[in-house]
């Protein structure tokens, strides 16, 4: 049952949030545009709230637009409506009076952005019945996790320092209001942080900009520079697609309620039935460089190897509010490099690994592991570990631990599902016979 439902989840997700498709509810067709004769009404004040109301409902998926949308100006000829999408975007209604024609236009503040959306009829959207259900419930914990441009764990502080990371926040906040400069207090600063931060904390950025083009000289007087890819409208419009990507793999794998511990959970089971492993590109690493390998590949194609499914479910994490990066080590026997996911919990750090759940689905090995259990699967050595980024030992690898072996009765066993109201994790050992046996683990205080 486990794997039909997953399997449907899976055919979900594709259809809400992976590029190009559309994350908002099915609205109805709108008919072709009539004008009515001279004898038929005008269309009513109270008639233009109601569609506007039904359309928010239905197109945004919140409740709360029924207090949320504010009636601008009441013109002879049209109506002007605006709403705030829960997405923080400004969306006005121009709603002919004599037609019903509604103009819509959406703009993003963060991003200085205005566009059009799909004109439709007032008529489709009067006198119809909007389904009651949790989505349409304004308490609904499942539907507000809203996307961060700035997100930077302290890992990365840790290794980089405060005067990188205000640095990138201040890059972050230039692309986002279409600029090509920001504050930077000299050159070492901005190659670290042009370099290092994008593909770990705003992935798509990798596809918008670049080094500026006299690279050696891009900062003058406390102020940096860099190019973009495409233009700053493509730019914008390429932001908000991711923006509208994450949000729906939150708002689709955790709840609002979940504690952090219950977010790595909840995200490394989504992991294991909506992602794949690319067998094809690791071969190629092999023996080539393979130019195209980074994070919003992975959120591109649904697949990946490791270094892309690590810095995937770690961004994730991040941008859930939990404290993530990615962690590295080489294999013993074969000296093979690997990377996965280490987090910080209640003040504990842990090590995993969702490329090994992508494969294996259910075991819980991988989950919340010490150093020594880390080193025990598949002999990735202390010794190599190392932290949040490739980067020089010229920034000092700074002293971590995972030794916190809470989880350890976990390890070896096969993940069944968790109990949010319990505190349980429900997973299966097996008797002598080799058959499963039910288990519970609580994780109260977690």
């Amino acid at each position: 049952m486990r794997r039909i439902i997953s399997l449907l989840l899976t055919i979900l997700f594709i259809f809400t949030v992976l590029p190009g498709c559309s994350s908002r509810k099915d609205a109805p067709e709108s008919s072709p545009s009539v004008i009515p004769s001279e004898s038929e009404d005008i269309i009513g004040k109270d008639k233009a709230l109601e569609g506007i109301r039904n359309y928010c409902m239905i197109t945004y998926g919140k409740s709360d637009a029924i207090d949320g949308i504010n009636l601008e100006d009441d013109g002879d000829k049209e109506y002007i409506l605006k709403y705030r999408s829960f997405t923080g975007a400004m969306v006005t209604f121009h709603v002919d009076r004599l037609t019903g024609n509604v103009k819509v236009t959406e703009y993003m503040p963060a991003l200085g952005i205005e566009s059009e959306a799909e004109p439709f009829l007032i008529s489709d959207y009067i006198g119809i019945d909007i389904p009651e259900g949790p989505e349409d419930d304004p308490n609904d914990r499942n539907s507000h996790y809203v996307f961060r441009p700035k997100v930077c764990s302290s890992y990365m502080e840790e290794v980089f320092g405060t005067t990188m990371r205000d640095a990138w926040f201040s890059l972050v906040d230039a692309v986002m209001a279409g600029e090509d400069t920001f504050s930077c207090p000299d050159q070492y600063t901005y190659d670290w942080v042009m370099g290092q931060f994008p593909e770990q904390c705003f992935p798509v950025l990798t596809e918008i900009i670049d080094y500026a083009y006299d690279r050696e000289n891009s900062v003058k007087d406390g102020i940096a520079s860099f190019t973009y890819k495409m233009n700053r409208e493509e730019a914008a419009l390429r932001i908000d697609e991711f923006q509208k990507q994450i949000e729906g793999i939150l708002n689709n794998a955790l709840e609002d309620d979940y504690s952090d511990l219950e977010k790595v959970l909840a995200l490394y089971e989504y992991f294991a039935y909506n992602y794949s492993y690319d067998f094809d590109s690791y071969e190629k690493s092999k023996d080539v460089y393979v130019p195209d390998i980074c994070t919003i590949r992975f959120f591109n194609l649904g697949m990946g190897i490791c270094s892309e499914i690590s810095s995937a479910y770690s961004y994730l994490l991040m941008q859930a509010g939990v404290d993530a990066t990615v962690m590295s080590g080489t294999r013993s026997y074969d000296l093979e490099p690997h990377q996965w996911s280490y987090v910080r919990i209640n003040g504990h750090d842990y090590h995993i690994d969702p490329t090994y759940v992508i494969s294996d689905k259910t075991s819980l090995s991988y989950f919340m592991m010490t150093d020594e259990q880390r080193e025990a699967c598949d002999s990735y050595t202390i010794e190599s570990f190392y932290i949040t980024s490739h980067y020089s030992r010229e920034h000092e690898h700074p002293e971590h631990m995972a030794d916190d072996d809470t989880f350890g009765v976990l390890w070896g066993t096969e993940f069944d599902s968790f109990d949010h109201d319990r505190k349980k994790i429900i997973y299966y050992t097996f008797d002598d016979n080799g058959d499963p046996v039910q288990n519970e683990f609580s994780y109260m205080g977690y």
